[in-house]
């Protein structure tokens, strides 16, 4: 009895952290941090952006910027950059 209480709890845990998992979404530009849309017109303001991917996981939020030109920049929360991707 006590193991099937065990594991109805951890099936519980499991459903729960599912749930409040990934949720990505895209977004207007207008919609990214204040810091990240001066960030984007202070060094990229030759490119256009093509889209705005909000990834809001469990403990973080990141932001996808793809441009005309293939290449992804990756913000955290905060407008700090994560990763640049440059396609050729």
């Amino acid at each position: 009895m006590k193991s099937l209480k065990i594991f109805a709890l951890a099936l519980a845990c499991a459903a729960l952290l599912t749930a409040c998992g990934d949720d990505d979404k895209v977004i207007p530009a207008e919609q990214l941090p204040e810091v990240v849309q001066t960030y984007i017109e202070k060094n990229y303001a030759d490119k256009n952006i093509v889209y705005v991917k909000k990834d809001a996981e469990l403990f973080e939020t990141t932001y996808e910027v793809a441009f005309d030109d293939g290449m992804k920049v990756e913000f955290d929360e905060d407008g700090q950059v994560i990763d640049i991707d440059i396609n050729d």
